[in-house]
């Protein structure tokens, strides 16, 4: 039986390979340096980066592919999720590394500009996968999962499954001194279908 629910992103992520995506995952426009496939046999053949970490990877952003209309059968998407950022760029390893947003408007319309893009670029019936976490930011909660969902259904793909990959811990940030939402010890992959 395959369940929703793992501590172990691979094992998220064979899952999904297993149930919607035999061929494999085809192309990964956020690749970094390929750890979700980690030891595996068969990394995606198209893999693109904004700032390319691997010899084998070009550089591309994710909402701009240099791919065909169509051309594609299956797409992962581990897009960034850093918000709230003060100055002229964040600060800290992941801020550094992926360069976030400042606000959650500007990583929400990024998300939709990606899911327009990776919409064009995928074949009927083509699988997306799209991995996020929900928020808080400026004191208000922000489900991503929810905008992501809406927005891929808006693109033309069904919905087909939700897999949530929880954490035994999570990083506290220096102005958490006053709780006023759960901590978030969870994010999702969302597997969608191209109509």
């Amino acid at each position: 039986m395959i369940k929703s629910t793992s501590y172990d992103q691979q094992e998220i992520i064979k899952r999904i390979i297993s149930l919607h995506c035999p061929k494999g995952i085809e192309c990964d426009p956020t690749y970094s340096k390929g750890l979700f496939y980690k030891n595996w046999d068969n990394p995606p053949r198209l893999k693109f980066d904004l700032f390319p970490k691997t010899e084998d990877t070009q550089k591309a952003s994710a909402e701009a592919l240099p791919l065909e209309e169509g051309s594609v059968h299956s797409l992962m998407f581990d897009p960034p999720f850093i918000v709230g950022h003060t100055k002229d760029r964040p600060t800290g390893i992941m801020g550094e590394r992926f360069h976030g947003f400042r606000y959650i408007q500007d990583l929400w319309e990024w998300y939709s500009l990606c899911i327009m893009e990776h919409a064009r670029v995928l074949k009927k019936k083509g699988v997306y996968i799209f991995k996020c976490q929900d928020t808080v930011s400026s004191g208000k909660q922000h489900l991503t999962h929810v905008h992501v969902v809406n927005e891929m259904q808006a693109r033309g793909f069904y919905v087909k499954d939700l897999f949530v990959l929880l954490a035994k811990s999570r990083i506290v940030g220096h102005n958490h001194a006053k709780q006023k939402h759960a901590r978030k010890f969870h994010s999702y992959f969302i597997v969608g279908v191209r109509q």
